[in-house]
């Protein structure tokens, strides 16, 4: 199935960066813009496994990072970090279409925005937490609403479903 490989995450996140870089200024105002990279790689994580999902999250930061040209590895190892993290955890929360990713992309958003800041303080960028933390209700409202609606449009399906889609167990025998 095309979900499970590393070209369409690749095209994915290169369409993700250019809408968020070509379409998304012109709804938001400067310094609210959102990323459209961490939304996508929880829903893809949601549906990995964690190594994936720690590569899907270091393809998307990484690209993002060489976009911005600046503090390269930041988004990087963010996102690979969050990718693993909602992979790792997608077998023990409860499998819903909307709510589930909403949830969890919200509560990524509210994780990864001060430990960017802790990061970027630590190498010197002098940024102050209300001033950097201003467009964190914007972002948290963004994350919930578009990840659910990026599963949908791309038809994400559990991993069990598209390995085994007549729903038998490889370890189930016929009886004639």
């Amino acid at each position: 199935m095309w979900q499970f490989r590393v070209m369409s995450w690749l095209i994915l996140d290169l369409l993700a960066l250019l809408i968020q870089t070509a379409l998304l200024p012109q709804i938001f105002p400067v310094g609210y813009v959102p990323s459209l990279i961490l939304p996508l790689t929880v829903i893809i994580a949601l549906y990995e496994t964690p190594r994936r999902g720690l590569l899907v999250g270091c393809i998307g930061g990484l690209m993002q990072d060489l976009w911005a040209g600046r503090l390269w590895g930041l988004n990087a190892v963010t996102f690979a970090l969050l990718g693993y993290l909602v992979a790792h955890l997608e077998s023990r929360i409860v499998r819903d279409n909307v709510f589930v990713p909403g949830l969890v992309a919200g509560m990524a958003q509210l994780v990864v925005t001060p430990f960017q800041w802790m990061v970027l303080r630590m190498f010197g960028f002098p940024f102050s937490w209300s001033s950097f933390m201003a467009p964190l209700p914007v972002w948290l409202l963004f994350s919930m609403l578009v990840t659910p609606a990026i599963g949908g449009l791309l038809g994400f399906k559990p991993r069990h479903e598209v390995e085994n889609p007549y729903g038998r167990s490889r370890f189930t025998t016929w009886h004639s």
